[in-house]
């Protein structure tokens, strides 16, 4: 990565271990902590002044080393430091690492599961409402961890003293991908404001490889949520290409509108006793102009009984057959005090791309016992298919649909890190 000549670090000894102890930024940093035997003491204006406090080594080398350079959002910063710490309450660790910049004003970056998060301070101070929440501007940021924490090990220099850090009561607030913190001590409150970064922003910004870095465990507290990333752009194309299909359904309805070819009442008598098979039942003649789908429904008197329909559409020039079966049942009747009905006494059979001609009905009805049967028969041409257009309208739901459920879930994960709910 480039590097920016002018602040080439300086060095002193560590008053325990007399190793070298980089300085790079004397006139901001106060505190420092020894890579060589990880004494932390305060430094002076003429040398180290105080030991403080021995850390114990860090237990595996950190991913950005002292030193590293490189450009975040596009401005050059330098590791410094880096701590390790831990919630008092909780056994697993993350690492803050201290970002000095040009412009003067130290910069954090902030690693914890493979998720990182750079973190500036603000001027502002916000206060938490009833409801666990905090504003600015911009946003809304929901309550999502309060916690002390403990420092692990050290290593570098540091504009503050960080055992201070042990006595901050800090609060965070989330808005993915931002998160305010509000570290409050008996003496001061101070806010930071954070934004999340990926692995590879972070490698791409110290020139490193993206094996380099550990990789994200579970969900970050700050991750941005992929459902709610392609929400909008799934929303957008759903309602147009529903839309689309709607329009397109209502240009079909005014090119080949729907046209009633056929439409009669039949009455024939039952005999379920007579095993011979009866002449058919014979319709008027109709024609169709096609290729279109048409559309055959039947209704039926039946009460308590089936009625069953074989339907023969025949071309009356080419003698070209198209068969189905309509069965129809309806029943009902009272039960423990209780009313009950099942079945029903219509139904419908859509043929599709019936050619142009001039065709006529064979019917072949049966059904149970001797009664006399009354049914209707209505053929319709180009029937508005609702169903296919109710079949077109979900499968475009379904991808949102599933971006809900991949945006609960993730979610879901987010917030089980958490001891408040997402709601503050």
């Amino acid at each position: 990565m480039p590097t920016d000549p002018s602040s080439s670090p300086t060095s002193f000894n560590c008053p325990h271990c007399q190793a070298p102890v980089p300085g790079y930024d004397l006139a901001e940093s106060s505190y420092f902590c020894c890579g060589q035997c990880y004494t932390y003491f305060q430094y002076g204006d003429t040398g180290p002044r105080r030991i403080i406090m021995a850390f114990p080594p860090m237990p595996t080398p950190p991913a950005l080393p002292l030193g590293a350079e490189g450009y975040l959002d596009g401005k050059w910063v330098r590791v410094t430091g880096y701590l390790r710490k831990r919630e008092i309450q909780y056994e697993e660790s993350w690492m803050e690492y201290v970002l000095m910049t040009k412009e003067g004003q130290h910069q954090m970056l902030a690693e914890f599961r493979g998720h990182w998060m750079v973190i500036r301070p603000v001027a502002e101070t916000y206060t938490e409402t009833q409801n666990a929440k905090v504003s600015d501007q911009d946003r809304e940021y929901v309550l999502y961890n309060r916690y002390n924490c403990l420092i692990l090990n050290a290593v570098g220099e540091f504009y503050w003293n960080i055992i201070d850090d042990t006595e901050l009561t800090i609060s965070e607030y989330i808005h993915p991908p931002y998160l305010i913190s509000r570290e409050a001590s008996s003496q001061k409150t101070e806010c930071y404001k954070a934004e999340y970064k990926t692995p590879q922003d972070i490698s791409k910004a110290f020139g490193l490889a993206d094996t380099a870095l550990p990789k994200p465990v579970g969900v970050g507290a700050i991750q941005p949520n992929p459902g709610v990333e392609k929400r909008e752009p799934a929303i957008w194309l759903t309602t147009r290409l529903a839309l689309l299909i709607v329009a397109v359904q209502v240009l079909f309805y005014f090119l080949k509108p729907q046209q009633t070819l056929f439409n009669q009442e039949f009455s024939w008598n039952s005999d379920s006793t007579v095993q011979s098979r009866a002449q058919p039942i014979v319709s008027p003649s109709f024609n169709i102009d096609g290729p279109a789908a048409v559309a055959i429904q039947l209704k039926v008197n039946i009460d308590n009984n089936w009625f069953e329909l074989p339907v023969s559409l025949i071309n009356e020039s080419t003698n070209q057959s198209y068969e189905f079966t309509r069965i129809v049942e309806y029943y009902h009747g009272v039960e423990y005090g209780e009313s009950w009905q099942e079945g029903a006494q219509d139904d419908e059979a859509i043929l599709s791309r019936i050619p142009s001609g001039r065709y006529h009905l064979n019917l072949y009805p049966s059904s149970e016992g001797k009664n006399r049967v009354i049914f209707q028969l209505k053929v319709i041409q180009n029937p508005i298919l609702y169903s296919n257009l109710f079949i077109m309208l979900a499968l475009l739901a379904i991808y949102p649909i599933i971006l809900f459920f991949q945006r609960n879930l993730f979610e879901q994960k987010r917030w089980a890190e958490s001891d408040f709910g997402p709601t503050g």
